[in-house]
């Protein structure tokens, strides 16, 4: 029977409950049934630990809160715990977990079957873990679980589901044509300092699937002085979930922030491209064709994208 992570917990053994003396099952499995996860430090596998205890005469007993606080993964090999941490940036190659889901980030597709033990039935008790890791290396992972009077137990790696072997890939680097920009018309009342505003939209298709952003900063405004006798030039300003993204690099001209959250598509990069009029207020002085642009996707994998005017039509954007 497959696994059915949603089933609702046991309750907890009461004081008077009879001590457990032996574990029926200690078990531990994927969720998903992958077992690969991007080695980003922030993508993050579902784990889920299985527990049944039994007293003296094998009958099927309940287990202490306590006790199901105290389950840990660990590492097959060195016996060593699973921090439960964040991965920071930059942090030396670790395995590490969480109690709650990254809800930003999605799992790794996982097309094969789903494996799991059964997970229904008298005295079964649940965990969950999150499991993270920016490693090349993989690793092999058992349960363990300390009673109330000290004594722990783990899972037998011979045994079904008593062990699990995890392993990263690198993240993936896409090609400049892998992310799509397209001009789409904005609905903008011409004011003393705009006279037209352009909407532009940078997503990801790979393989034919829309891979989506869930953060992005760019660290700077697009700008460009113009030969058009009724443009003084153009400025592009960038927008995620809505709100500008320009970092660090606020644009102190007139920008059409209403356009960018009307117009907010999900998991992408909004660009306005605004052509100021000669005698307003939105000046442009000297040029910034290029700025850099950091996203990160649906799966945590950052990516750099140098996103910049084009040097014969600077009022068009384009990924370089």
């Amino acid at each position: 029977m497959p696994a059915d992570p949603e089933m609702a917990p046991q309750s907890f053994q009461e004081a008077d409950s009879p001590e457990w003396i032996d574990l029926k099952r200690l078990q531990v499995f994927s969720t998903s049934g992958g077992n690969i996860i991007y080695a980003n430090g922030y993508q993050q596998l579902r784990l889920m630990v299985v527990v049944q205890a039994v007293d003296e005469g094998q009958k099927v007993v309940g287990i202490s809160e306590s006790e199901l606080d105290s389950i840990q993964l660990l590492d097959a090999y060195s016996g060593k715990a699973l921090p439960i941490d964040t991965i920071r940036d930059g942090e030396e190659p670790v395995w590490k977990c969480m109690l709650e889901r990254r809800l930003s980030y999605a799992p790794f597709p996982h097309t094969g079957e789903l494996h799991g033990p059964v997970v229904r039935g008298k005295g079964i008790f649940l965990k969950e873990f999150y499991v993270s890791s920016n490693s090349p290396d993989p690793v092999k992972l058992i349960a363990a679980i300390t009673r109330s009077d000290g004594k722990v137990f783990y899972s037998e790696e011979t045994s079904e589901f008593g062990e699990i072997s995890l392993r990263t890939v690198p993240p993936p680097i896409y090609r400049k044509e892998q992310f799509r920009v397209k001009h789409l018309s904005a609905n903008w009342k011409p004011t003393e300092n705009v006279a037209k505003v352009d909407r532009y939209v940078l997503d990801l298709l790979v393989d034919q699937h829309h891979i989506k952003f869930v953060d992005c900063s760019i660290a700077g405004v697009l700008h460009a002085r113009s030969e058009h006798p009724d443009y003084l030039g153009y400025y592009a300003v960038g927008y995620f979930n809505g709100l500008k993204s320009n970092d660090g690099a606020e644009a102190l001209w007139e920008t059409a922030d209403k356009i960018a959250t009307y117009h907010d598509e999900q998991g992408k990069v909004t660009f306005l491209m605004h052509f100021a009029r000669k005698g307003g207020a939105s000046t442009v002085r000297y040029d910034q064709l290029s700025v850099k642009m950091f996203v990160r996707d649906m799966y945590g994998n950052g990516h750099e994208v140098d996103v910049a005017m084009n040097t014969q039509s600077p009022s068009m954007i384009e990924v370089v």
